[in-house]
């Protein structure tokens, strides 16, 4: 039968789609944290990037992540050879790439969590989906 003859590739695709976060996820993660303790928190993430007091007594709290794409291989090594006629010739090369442009700007989690009475009462998370759902509640 043709499925089963694709089954191993059915099997690979729905793993690779499980891997990926979705904003589901994120959901899952930021409802993790609704009414945890800032020590809890703290504990977690470390300190924050930026607070703020607003009039009405609450804290915000933002916590930052930055991921910066690894670059590529800027070193080559090369060996060839080459014949013409009845003479011929080796070479070995050395060669380093220099980037053009800018590269792609990082991703970011941004997680700003506001506390009342030193719990979180409400949240907001802006970032994408790969890179937030890493932040659920251990």
């Amino acid at each position: 039968m043709p499925i089963s003859n694709n089954r191993p590739y059915l099997v690979v695709a729905l793993a690779l789609l499980s891997a990926c976060a979705t904003t589901k996820d994120v959901d899952e993660a930021k409802d993790s944290w609704q009414g945890a303790a800032y020590e809890d928190v703290l504990r977690a993430w470390g300190a924050p990037a930026r607070s703020a007091v607003t009039a009405d007594g609450r804290y915000w709290y933002t916590w930052e992540t930055v991921g910066y794409p690894q670059p590529g291989p800027s070193v080559g090594f090369g060996v060839g050879g080459m014949r013409v006629g009845g003479g011929g010739g080796v070479g070995v090369g050395v060669g380093t790439s220099v980037p053009v442009g800018s590269g792609s700007p990082p991703d970011r989690c941004e997680r700003t969590l506001i506390f009342e009475n030193a719990r979180v009462v409400d949240q907001s998370w802006v970032g994408p989906p790969s890179m937030c759902a890493d932040f659920k509640r251990p």
